[in-house]
């Protein structure tokens, strides 16, 4: 056949491309992709004004989003701003009724001592029988220096109980205001410890995890927002820590199912493997115990209840 020769229809026609066939990678972005739900539009804002809502309508979902969580972290931010002011403020104002209360204090621990040294004499009635006018007199001046230190008398008293007064006064406003500073910080870190249904299971909870820990009953009842929001932090990490366990405990317990190993035994006359676990294992709780009592945290407060569930 030469160069000139005409070719047939089959070699005319184009070879058919082979077809290939996704990978379980792509097939699975594509499922993925298509049951990936839309993103929903997003309410404005509660600050915005009716103008501002009518462009924020035309911002795509995605953006609306990204905007509100934006929005939501800048009121979190300005209201514990907010928030530490106005503790700041009680603090201070806090300061000088406490100052108020111990000049008070002082005032009336000075008027009892100046009020010992007044006391009234009663006048000597036996001048009245003498029959001599001038014991007479004697008695009368007598008797006006006693009714005159009798009033002055009665009025430091006043003036002690009305310092006393204003001691404790002062004092239990900076308990009241105390109070309503740890209510409104229980209120806004850990609403659900006023919840009516969620509240009691809390509170036991974290009193059970503060026996863990040897806070007693009346130290307990006695805790403030700070020690309440601790305790709370410390549940939270020891229900993680638990879950974490149990995974890490089934990941294992597959991995020695896998390679089918005895667990491996100890030799005669060496320590057994309880005892170095046990050893161990006190170890730890020392260590946790060390670290707790130094700082107090929720982590350390965590890590010591797990220490005591293993």
């Amino acid at each position: 056949m030469t160069d000139d020769a005409p070719l047939s229809e089959e070699a005319l026609e184009p070879e058919a491309s082979e077809e290939v066939e996704p990978t379980e990678e792509e097939v699975a972005d594509e499922e993925a992709e298509a049951d990936e739900p839309e993103v929903e539009a997003v309410p404005a804002p509660n600050s915005w004004s009716k103008e501002d809502a009518k462009v924020w309508g035309q911002l795509p979902p995605e953006a609306q989003a990204v905007v509100a969580r934006r929005e939501q972290e800048r009121d979190r931010f300005v209201r514990e701003a907010g928030r530490k002011a106005a503790e700041t403020k009680t603090q201070v104002e806090n300061q000088a009724r406490e100052i108020l209360a111990q000049q008070a204090e002082d005032h009336s621990i000075a008027l009892q001592v100046y009020a010992q040294q007044f006391q009234p004499q009663a006048p000597d009635q036996r001048l009245l029988y003498t029959g001599n006018p001038d014991d007479v007199l004697t008695y009368q001046r007598q008797d006006a220096a006693y009714r005159a230190a009798a009033s002055q008398q009665q009025q430091l008293q006043q003036a002690i109980a009305q310092a006393q007064q204003q001691a404790r006064a002062a004092r239990e406003q900076v308990s009241a205001e105390d109070i309503r500073v740890e209510t409104e910080r229980l209120q806004e870190q850990l609403p659900d410890w006023f919840d009516p249904s969620a509240g009691p299971k809390l509170k036991a909870e974290l009193q059970s995890i503060g026996a863990e820990l040897g806070y007693p009953a009346e130290l307990m009842a006695q805790a403030g927002a700070t020690d309440i929001i601790a305790l709370n932090k410390a549940r939270e990490w020891k229900v993680k820590a638990e879950k974490l366990d149990r995974i890490m405990s089934k990941q294992m317990a597959q991995v020695r199912a896998a390679k089918g190993k005895p667990p491996q035994m100890s030799r005669p006359g060496a320590p057994g493997g309880k005892g170095v676990a046990a050893m161990r294992s006190q170890a730890d709780r020392d260590a946790a115990i060390q670290s707790f009592g130094q700082t107090r945290s929720g982590e350390a407060a965590a890590a010591l209840l797990l220490t005591r569930t293993r």
